[in-house]
């Protein structure tokens, strides 16, 4: 969706997310070094917590905001469905994690499975979605990548694809 590129000075920072959706399901945040050297680690930039404000409305899915100790679980929850979580312990662990696989997960699903449907409606609104991330200062200047990940209906006739709704 988007990068922003963040100062490793930065303690507090808001990144707002503002495209009507009829069901946002996650917000996915990746983050590498501004100089990146190897495509597949994603480094942890010293997050403690982050606060949600939903339309207007504060803390709309965690009600005292999401806390480090929940990262893992949050993505866990995210990218393994159920009958994988045991294969899921087995290549990523805690540690591996935060070393070099961090992504930070914001699932707005209101509930566990895969049905669809699921995410938060993000319609016609003025503010979105903003992130409150508060943060340690860092050793180097960091890249945030932005993803949202939302439901569609493709709508096809005579076998061809004739819309998108999101």
């Amino acid at each position: 969706m988007r990068t922003s590129n963040w100062d490793k000075d930065l303690t507090i920072v808001n990144e707002n997310i503002n495209i009507p959706r009829k069901s946002m399901s996650a917000i996915v945040l990746l983050f590498t070094s501004r100089v990146r050297t190897d495509s597949e680690e994603y480094i942890y930039p010293n997050i403690d917590k982050v606060n949600l404000t939903i339309e207007g409305v504060p803390n709309a899915v965690f009600s005292q905001g999401l806390h480090k100790n929940r990262f893992f679980e949050e993505a866990k929850r995210f990218f393994c469905p159920m009958c994988e979580k045991s294969m899921a312990d087995e290549f990523m662990s805690i540690s591996k994690f935060f070393s070099n696989g961090f992504a930070l997960v914001i699932d707005l699903r209101s509930t566990q499975d895969d049905t669809t449907g699921g995410g938060k409606k993000i319609v016609n609104t003025q503010s979105g979605v903003l992130l409150e991330i508060k943060k340690r200062a860092t050793t180097a200047d960091i890249q945030c990548n932005i993803f949202i990940v939302s439901d569609a209906l493709l709508n096809f006739a005579n076998r061809d694809l004739s819309s998108i709704q999101y």
